[in-house]
């Protein structure tokens, strides 16, 4: 095989490539979409329970409505980063990486390829902290990203049901 054969190879199994890549991030983007309207409709339903003064007896236990209402939509917040983190985003870290790959083969004969080299060294996010003399500083990554965002909505689903709970 010649080096123009070579070239033409690598090029179309990297398209193909980016096409995976382009699958699971459209994939995971629709999970978040749906996990917020899940989280919306949590809170709707709970407020809409907390108004009415709903109650529970569960195991000879009292509780209000809405509480149990964001217990469950916690569980259901949950199961959208089990699918989104520890199913689809492993799937979309190997498509990039096996892109990464490609682009350093390709780079032997175009130097100047390197899209999926040059987002992923683009990714990261620094987080910088200074409170008075203590200054820190993080580099993100999109696994630790995904985990904020979803750390953010369940932190907001288990403060208002103990929240609604406390004030039963």
């Amino acid at each position: 095989m010649d080096d123009d054969d070579r070239v033409k190879h690598y090029i179309e199994l990297w398209k193909q490539t980016v096409a995976v890549q382009q699958h699971f991030n459209d994939l995971e983007w629709r999970i978040r979409q749906l996990a917020l309207t899940a989280l919306t409709f949590a809170l709707g339903a709970a407020a809409i329970a907390a108004r009415e003064r709903s109650f529970l007896m569960i195991f000879g236990v009292r509780f209000q409505l809405a509480s149990t209402l964001l217990v469950f939509g916690l569980i259901l917040w949950l199961s959208f980063y089990f699918v989104d983190q520890v199913w689809y985003h492993r799937l979309l870290i190997g498509a990039v990486k096996h892109g990464e790959t490609l682009e350093r083969a390709i780079q032997t004969y175009l130097p100047e390829a390197g899209l999926t080299l040059t987002i992923s060294q683009a990714s990261p996010y620094r987080l910088s902290v200074r409170l008075g003399s203590f200054r820190h500083s993080w580099l993100i990554h999109s696994r630790v990203k995904l985990r904020i965002f979803y750390a953010t909505g369940s932190l907001s689903l288990i403060i208002a049901a103990i929240a609604l709970q406390v004030s039963a």
